[in-house]
């Protein structure tokens, strides 16, 4: 089944997968099955158990006491909902590192066991297979997918623990079990539907540039006017430009759709009913992504899915212009909110969003500059400068005492799909209730598959998708 070693990287730290079905030669592909055997099982549960009985780096799990430790092996899905109430007592920020840390290891013991039971499973399926004589006696009987069982186990573990202490073990786990995804897929959508929308014909256009886009050049733009701009075809030489907008790439790459992702339930997140749901990627896909009309709106949105699926991080380049040094904010973008609390990072924050025509990110604001990069689909975008926050009507505390500052009153979903162009009673409508925002000032666009949009600090956006849509943004400061 192979061994649980670090994968080799490239200079940025980035796995590299040398058997990829994208450097095969034509007409191959990699081999794989779902039949492992029960040596295969019994050989990874055996070296989890083994890097387990190493302490992580700076291990803090000895604090939370000699109790859970001694049945973690034998009783983890006990120790599973001890931790887990530890993890949901406080404010998850003020969690004690070994609760954290007790998840995760609880979580790799559970698929210890789950994969030995699987083991002992197989070896009596095959028992009665050989002791059959006729066609009348039954065989043993399989349980559904057994795969979707542990990768639920160790999504949940990365997603509640952010695995601070055994990560490497979580991806290597992953690695091997792809290895025994058989490509089953039998869809007929070959792409997401992703027409072009009319074009948009604007007073206020976002200024576009063609290039080039080396940092140099954006700096010197930067230093000379700090404005929204698009950059047409930026990401063109991207991987993910050719392969994102086939849903069965993205099955491959997530254990044949059996990873969990995070997926944001309704219009958006100041609906009345929103919700998020864990799932596995090939539901989301199904259910959200392929239909024309589907019943609910379903987004995977600002979640970091290459730190959890690292092989699409490979796909992707983080942009020369997240590393330019944006001149000093003025007062107005001072005003940002969150922004004091904002530390200095060293590496840009990713964050995919995937869904399908419909879903909308309400007006608001970042604390940080962004370049926000269209790979599949198309998506409108308005933008407003920090000094019109005022005309904006920024939210307060919500009824769950969430500071939402950084979000209009101004539901701009009211007016759809058409905000360049509303109905006459909207207008009317919005401006009885916010009479400032009628003269409020902005600049409005659709991206185009390519395009990569840089959003200043303090400028406020609304986003929607025109189209089934994967983008990618990159935060710095």
């Amino acid at each position: 089944m192979g061994s649980l070693v670090p994968r080799e990287t490239d200079e940025r730290g980035v796995g590299l997968d040398r058997n990829d079905d994208r450097v095969a030669p034509t007409g191959q592909k990699r081999k794989t099955s779902e039949n492992s055997t029960p040596e295969d099982q019994q050989s990874l549960a055996q070296e989890i158990e083994d890097l387990l009985n190493n302490a992580a780096a700076n291990d803090t799990v000895q604090e939370c006491g000699p109790a859970p430790l001694r049945i973690i092996a034998t009783h983890p899905e006990k120790v599973l909902d001890l931790a887990h109430a530890k993890l949901h007592a406080p404010p998850y920020q003020s969690v004690p590192l070994q609760w954290r840390r007790l998840f995760e290891d609880a979580s790799l013991y559970k698929v210890v066991k789950l994969l030995k039971a699987r083991s002992l499973e197989t070896l009596r399926n095959d028992r009665v297979k050989l002791r059959r004589t006729d066609g009348n006696m039954p065989g043993g009987r399989e349980r559904g997918d057994w795969l979707q069982e542990i990768v639920e186990v160790l999504d949940r573990g990365i997603s509640l623990s952010g695995a601070p202490g055994r990560r490497p073990v979580f991806d290597a786990i992953f690695e091997q079990l792809g290895v025994h995804i058989a490509d089953r897929d039998r869809s007929d959508c070959a792409c997401f539907h992703t027409p072009k929308p009319p074009e948009l014909k604007s007073r206020h256009p976002i200024i576009a540039t063609g290039g080039p886009f080396d940092l140099e050049t954006f700096q010197q733009r930067l230093n000379k006017d700090c404005k929204p701009m698009i950059m047409i075809g930026a990401i063109e030489h991207w991987p993910a430009r050719r392969l994102w907008s086939v849903p069965k790439y993205l099955l491959r790459h997530t254990l044949g759709g059996r990873r969990l992702v995070p997926v944001e339930i309704g219009e958006s997140y100041v609906s009345e009913g929103w919700s998020q749901r864990m799932m596995p990627m090939r539901d989301f896909i199904a259910t959200y992504l392929l239909p024309e009309d589907p019943m609910e709106t379903g987004y995977l949105a600002q979640y970091d899915l290459f730190a959890q699926i690292p092989s699409l991080r490979d796909d992707i380049r983080i942009p020369d212009i997240c590393y330019s040094t944006p001149p000093p904010a003025d007062t107005d973008a001072l005003r940002t909110a969150g922004l004091a609390a904002v530390e200095q990072l060293d590496e840009p924050l990713l964050n995919a969003w995937l869904g399908p025509k419909g879903t909308k990110t309400p007006l608001h604001t970042d604390p940080y500059h962004n370049v926000f990069c269209q790979v599949v689909g198309y998506k409108y975008v308005r933008l407003y400068p920090p000094n019109e926050t005022d005309r904006l009507y920024p939210r307060g505390l919500d009824e769950k005492g969430i500071n939402m500052e950084n979000t209009s009153q101004v539901d701009m979903s009211r007016l759809w799909s058409r905000v360049h162009n509303p109905p006459a009673g909207e207008v009317e409508q919005l401006s009885g209730e916010f009479p400032l925002f009628r003269d409020a000032k902005y600049v409005e666009a659709v991206l185009e598959p390519g395009d990569s949009l840089y959003v200043p600090l303090g400028w406020w956006h609304y986003v929607e998708s025109l189209s089934t849509s994967f983008s990618v943004s990159f935060w710095w400061n």
